[in-house]
């Protein structure tokens, strides 16, 4: 028997949906167009915002990301999917079967369980959840799952644990994304997040970084890598044409997908 959408649940959805421009949103107006009183809606984001789905200020809600905020992995694997396609297409080229991969939690790393057959046998080790339940079942493929503490926003795992059980390991490539790219470095609001990459970074033989569009609109606090310590960096070619002129003009090697 399929289980029934609860009232609360399917509310929440419409808040999330109401959210997907990026804009912040009155939350007076989301009462409105939900017909609901502003102590209920008031209740359904305490809930959101605990899960890391959404960010409250002066008022209002968002589920995009900001300098002190990353937005939820729910919001981000709904945004620029076409480029996170071409992207994971482009890094196949750089992994050979019979490899070992590190893939991180984001959502255009994840982008490359559709093409995973391609590339069989093959061994994947991540903390990453949606990539884990992705490829459990894929035939070819064992998955390694790091474990650690499970962040709800970021639908994956981090902390001591993860970051431990990832550095006992050597893999062939680390196959990454970032929250931002200020510069030429790599940059993300959480901390955790900073480490976990950095571990993924020093265990790989060979590491690709893929860079959609939205990675050079925003800013965040913590630094983790800059581009020239990745051995392949492969950028959207949605990306602003001054944007790509900057880069090379700083010598930063990279392809276009």
């Amino acid at each position: 028997m399929n289980k029934r959408i609860s009232k609360s649940d399917a509310r929440r959805a419409r808040i999330l949906d109401l959210l997907l421009g990026g804009q912040e949103v009155p939350i007076k107006d989301i009462a409105d167009k939900l017909d609901v009183s502003l102590m209920t809606i008031h209740r359904d984001l305490v809930e959101l915002e605990q899960n890391g789905a959404i960010t409250r200020v002066r008022g209002a809600v968002s589920a995009e990301k900001s300098v002190l905020f990353e937005s939820s992995y729910l919001f981000r694997s709904q945004k620029q999917i076409e480029e996170k396609k071409r992207l994971a297409k482009a890094a196949l080229k750089f992994i050979e079967p019979g490899s070992a991969l590190a893939c991180d939690d984001s959502t255009t790393v994840y982008q490359i369980a559709d093409l995973i057959q391609e590339i069989t046998p093959v061994t994947v080790l991540t903390n990453g959840l949606p990539l884990v339940n992705r490829l459990c079942t894929e035939p070819g493929v064992e998955v390694i799952a790091l474990g650690g503490k499970y962040h709800r926003g970021f639908s994956g795992f981090f902390g001591l644990q993860c970051e431990q059980v990832a550095s006992r390991y050597i893999v062939d490539v680390a196959v990454m994304s970032s929250t931002t790219i200020q510069g030429n470095s790599l940059f993300t609001q959480d901390e955790q997040v900073v480490r976990m990459k950095r571990v993924m970074l020093g265990i790989a033989k060979k590491s690709v970084l893929l860079v959609d569009s939205s990675k050079f609109t925003y800013s965040a606090l913590n630094h983790i890598a800059d581009l020239s310590d990745f051995d392949h960096v492969i950028i959207s070619r949605d990306t602003d044409a001054d944007t790509l002129k900057s880069l090379r003009s700083a010598g930063i090697a990279f392809d276009l997908a």
